[in-house]
């Protein structure tokens, strides 16, 4: 197999630039694709000592990290210390899973019975054995999954600071039950007579303070809208008129609580009276919380 040394400088420039593209990406940098690309040309020509009898320097761990420093600094330049290190972490690891990626699709190209019928009949040979091509084909897929990690994770991240601890205390007579609440700036539910803005929380929360029956009798209440079963607090009810897409209107049952404890960080702050209206349904789809609060009800820091 002859590999040749200009090829793959052209290829590990446009990995090179890729690779970075990703990481200034991810570390939220103000960059210019002309000044990745040129770093990617300038750092890529070290593969010349391959024509040398130097190049066998280049596998040493020391070269690289070496040539992995300078690509980032000469890329996004030093601001603060920590910052950098953590630049050129995400740039290294980023490197490792590309590289990762790039093997699993040469195996699976190489198991490709397509891939071989076109080598056998294709007359384009200029890249011996197709491996510029797996490369190539390769960077799209880790450039679009790394986008998709990176939005994930954000959003994932952005949801995190919503959410905050809440202590739900219905009455006198029952104890005190905690939950996770998501502060929803899309939430809107007010009681239409004195304004006050409505939790919404999944009727699970109450399972440490009502017996097994008198959850489910209250749950068939809820879902027949107060036509059968019972309601514990039935003297504190508030309908609560809303519209959804798809649904011009409909109409929730509040329950007035004693009061609501809202924990946010070493700050915390109490609602007396505030209303909250149960959904027989989960309120999240995997459990992060199961109370979603309007920001009214929630003191401005």
């Amino acid at each position: 197999m002859t590999l040749y040394i200009d090829v793959i400088y052209g290829l590990n420039t446009v990995v090179t630039a890729s690779l970075l593209y990703m990481t200034g990406k991810w570390q939220g940098y103000e960059f210019s694709l002309f000044r990745v690309l040129f770093v990617a040309l300038i750092t890529s020509l070290p593969l010349f000592l391959w024509l040398t009898d130097y190049g066998a320097m280049l596998l040493h761990p020391v070269s690289q990290v070496i040539v992995c420093i300078c690509t980032v600094y000469f890329a996004f330049g030093f601001k603060r210390f920590a910052r950098f290190i953590k630049t050129t972490f995400t740039f290294y690891v980023i490197s490792l899973l590309s590289g990762g990626a790039v093997i699993a699709m040469t195996w699976f190209w190489q198991s490709s019975q397509l891939l071989q019928t076109w080598k056998q009949t294709s007359s384009w040979a200029t890249l011996d054995h197709m491996h510029g091509l797996l490369v190539l084909s390769t960077l799209p897929v880790v450039i679009l999954l790394t986008q998709i990690t990176k939005h994930s994770l954000k959003e994932e991240k952005r949801n995190e600071n919503k959410i905050i601890n809440v202590r739900i205390q219905m009455d006198g007579i029952v104890e005190s039950v905690y939950a996770k609440a998501l502060i929803d700036t899309g939430n809107h539910l007010k009681d239409p007579i004195t304004r006050k803005p409505v939790m919404v929380a999944t009727l699970s929360v109450l399972e440490s303070v009502l017996t097994n029956d008198s959850l489910e009798s209250f749950s068939t209440w809820l879902s027949a809208e107060g036509t059968k079963g019972e309601n514990p607090w039935n003297e504190n009810v508030r309908i609560i008129p809303y519209q959804a897409i798809g649904k011009e209107h409909g109409f929730l049952f509040a329950i007035q609580a004693a009061e609501i404890e809202m924990v946010s960080g070493d700050s915390s702050h109490i609602l007396n009276r505030a209303l909250i209206a149960f959904e027989t349904r989960a309120v999240s789809s995997e459990d992060r919380f199961q109370c979603i609060i309007p920001p009214e009800m929630v003191p401005a820091e």
